[in-house]
């Protein structure tokens, strides 16, 4: 197994960090997370107004690239139709599910990536920051966080496949464990503390994700 960086070292660390998350996508958040209210993702169709927008969230996150553009909307309206399916199968499930994921759960992740690679964006597929940021969205958080360069810096690994996605999430889970059970909190009650209340794979998302600019941060709820 490779070794992970530790990124998780105290409450107040991560709480700080969780701060400092740049504000546009904490808006982004609660935008989508009100639009998709009344949708779990796990039966279709997923109605126009939700996958207009996922489609506006996954362009201005850059899911395929600052130069090359994500489907039309019934195209995307098709893809997330085609991973209710797979979303059934993941059920409840969240990050700490792949501390032992079960073949159950690895086997609806690997359909779930497969039906994002080919329909998220035009002319290629999506690669491993576009899918895990989907993963991220239609989860609502509770699996993430999205595999941009940045987080696969700091946890020391590669992400090219779901084989690898699935792997680096389960070495996040037991940094995490380790975390919780050394200090006796979790990840989410540190979310809430700092007023951007999320689930799981969202929360270890903002403890990692881009920072507020210093000269313009003002608030950071």
């Amino acid at each position: 197994m490779i070794e992970t960086v530790r990124v998780l070292t105290t409450p107040n660390e991560a709480l700080a960090q969780i701060k400092g998350f740049r504000r546009a996508y904490v808006y982004h958040w609660r935008g989508w997370l009100s639009v998709s209210e009344g949708c779990d993702f796990q039966a279709g169709p997923i109605c126009t107004e939700v996958v207009g927008e996922f489609k506006e969230i996954m362009r201005k996150w850059w899911a395929c690239g600052r130069n090359r553009s994500l489907r039309c909307d019934a195209e995307l309206q098709s893809t997330l139709n085609a991973a209710t399916e797979p979303l059934k199968r993941v059920g409840s499930a969240d990050l700490r599910s792949f501390q032992a994921p079960s073949e159950a759960l690895t086997g609806a992740i690997n359909d779930l990536w497969r039906i994002f690679e080919e329909g998220l964006c035009l002319q290629r597929r999506a690669n491993e920051v576009g899918v895990s940021k989907a993963i991220l969205l239609v989860t609502k958080g509770r699996i993430g966080p999205a595999f941009d360069s940045k987080v696969q810096f700091h946890f020391n690994t590669c992400v090219i496949g779901c084989t690898t996605y699935i792997k680096a999430l389960g070495e996040i889970a037991n940094e995490l464990a380790d975390f919780e059970v050394r200090e006796r909190t979790t990840l989410e009650s540190l979310a809430e503390q700092a007023g951007r209340p999320a689930a799981v794979g969202r929360a270890i998302d903002m403890v990692l994700g881009p920072r507020e600019r210093e000269q313009h941060e003002i608030s950071t709820s």
